[in-house]
């Protein structure tokens, strides 16, 4: 944990001896991610083999399957984000953001990060336009305060690369590190030199003022305690799991090659011998061992593979797999017939990845909220034609699940007739109507209704009508 700015200080190690831990964990699950586990695993499959030259033949990715089903809940079904009327400059301005920095996008990226580090960044800049993009958490330095790991001073993105440079005896690579210390209202940009792991010399320093007062680095966290300042991934309790899970897969598949193809012994006139080799061989997969009328035939050793019993671990595992991350089978499709008829029955077998994905939504909404108003404010300060600062910005988050519009349109039906809610309600409920839509489509409906009355009450009308203008005239 940094508490002060002098890890940037000359002499010092880079990466920070206290990052280092953080930036390794990163580092694996980004690999982990990319579906390289043989890289992450090493020792785990040489298991397979007692030599220790096993390969893992088989991955099953179920982190990136993770980490995209909670991003997929999230933003797979895109909020509606809204600042004003329809035809407000606000929601226009809001709108062009959006649309500019494809904005959806970018937050799934965030959210991915969120699952995959523990931590997913946005990062707010001006470049002709507010701009909001994804920051990688692996070139994050948060800087707290002593007294306070929640109260963040600085957020520094610092990242290191080589030059190759020519010198009077030729050319030679030179590290650099690259450091920007965001502060509420300024940026300052410094360059060092590095030399065997150690910050050597400052080479530039430049600052920026921004114009606003607030920081342009928005972290958005997974679970987070009173101790934390950086969020727990969504892969640190699994990898044994999965381990286990491919090792298993992965072994059970060697016996079911290795016993594919048996050997076989039988009369020596089943050999046929090579015209080129002169050897005299069997066409067969395994091995032939020819046995002669009074030759005893070789005994072969059996071994029971006892798949079932791995089957049954697989299973186990299975169970723990799903307890572990928060989902269940519903999550992956994987249903059983009757089990969700409707579309209720899923949502109640959704409940516990619904809750994971209504507490990363608890950390998403202010921090996208937050992201939107920088822009907006960025865009103010710098004058840019046009500019609107934004600052009632509401988001309406969707579950990410499929509506079963027959059930939800049966539910409603019965309130309205039950006068439990108004015929308004149940539009805007169900059709996610803006004010002006709702109100032309309550217009429509009222007039389809009055020209489905039947001709033989029209005339009664029209009587009826006659009578009244009758007894206004005497």
């Amino acid at each position: 944990m940094l508490t002060s700015l002098d890890f940037l200080s000359i002499g010092k190690a880079w990466p920070p001896p206290s990052e280092v831990e953080r930036l390794t964990r990163y580092n694996q699950n980004r690999l982990l991610f990319e579906g390289k586990h043989e890289l992450v695993f090493d020792q785990w499959i040489k298991l397979l083999r007692d030599d220790q030259k096993a390969t893992l033949e088989i991955i099953l990715n179920w982190h990136k399957r993770l980490s995209t089903l909670w991003a997929d809940l999230l933003l797979g079904e895109p909020p509606r984000i809204s600042a004003g009327n329809r035809n407000s400059p606000e929601q226009q301005a809001l709108e062009r953001i959006i649309r500019d920095n494809n904005l959806i996008n970018v937050a799934y990226e965030v959210a991915l990060d969120v699952s995959r580090y523990g931590t997913g960044l946005f990062k707010v800049r001006y470049d002709r336009r507010g701009i909001i993009e994804a920051q990688q958490p692996a070139v994050w330095f948060p800087v707290v305060k002593p007294d306070n790991v929640k109260e963040i001073v600085a957020h520094v993105l610092a990242y290191d690369y080589e030059v190759e440079e020519k010198g009077l005896f030729g050319t030679r690579e030179n590290r650099y590190l690259k450091a920007e210390i965001h502060e509420p209202g300024r940026i300052t940009i410094v360059t060092y030199l590095l030399r065997d792991g150690l910050i050597a010399t400052e080479q530039k320093r430049e600052e920026q003022v921004t114009g606003v007062d607030d920081f342009l680095i928005i972290p958005v966290n997974n679970i987070l305690t009173s101790d934390r300042i950086i969020g727990l991934d969504d892969y640190s309790d699994l990898d044994s799991i999965i381990q286990e899970l491919e090792i298993r897969i992965a072994q059970i598949s060697r016996i079911l090659d290795k016993h594919a193809d048996p050997n076989m012994y039988g009369p020596d006139s089943a050999l046929e011998q090579d015209p080129k080799t002169g050897e005299w061989t069997f066409r067969g997969g395994g091995k032939y061992f020819p046995v002669g009328p009074d030759d005893k035939p070789p005994g072969y050793v059996t071994w029971d593979g006892q798949l079932e019993a791995a089957f049954k671990q697989i299973e186990l595992l299975m169970e723990q797999l799903y307890v572990l991350s928060e989902t269940s089978a519903a999550a992956f499709g994987q249903l059983k017939s009757g089990l969700a008829e409707s579309g209720t029955a899923l949502r109640r077998l959704m409940m516990t990845p619904l809750a994971k994905v209504n507490r990363i939504r608890m950390r998403f909404d202010p921090a996208l909220k937050k992201a939107i108003r920088l822009a907006s404010a960025l865009e103010v300060a710098q004058g840019m034609p046009g500019a609107v600062k934004l600052e009632n910005i509401e988001i309406t988050w969707n579950d990410g699940l499929p509506q079963d519009d027959k059930e939800q349109a049966e539910i409603y039906s019965l309130l309205v007739q039950n006068g439990l809610v108004s015929r308004e309600t149940a539009l805007k409920h169900l059709f996610q109507f803006e004010a002006d839509t709702l109100r032309e489509e309550l217009m429509r409906i009222t007039a389809e209704a009055n020209t489905e009355i039947p001709l033989i009450f029209r005339p009664n009308l029209q009587q009826q009508g006659g009578e009244a203008q009758g007894g206004g005239g005497s």
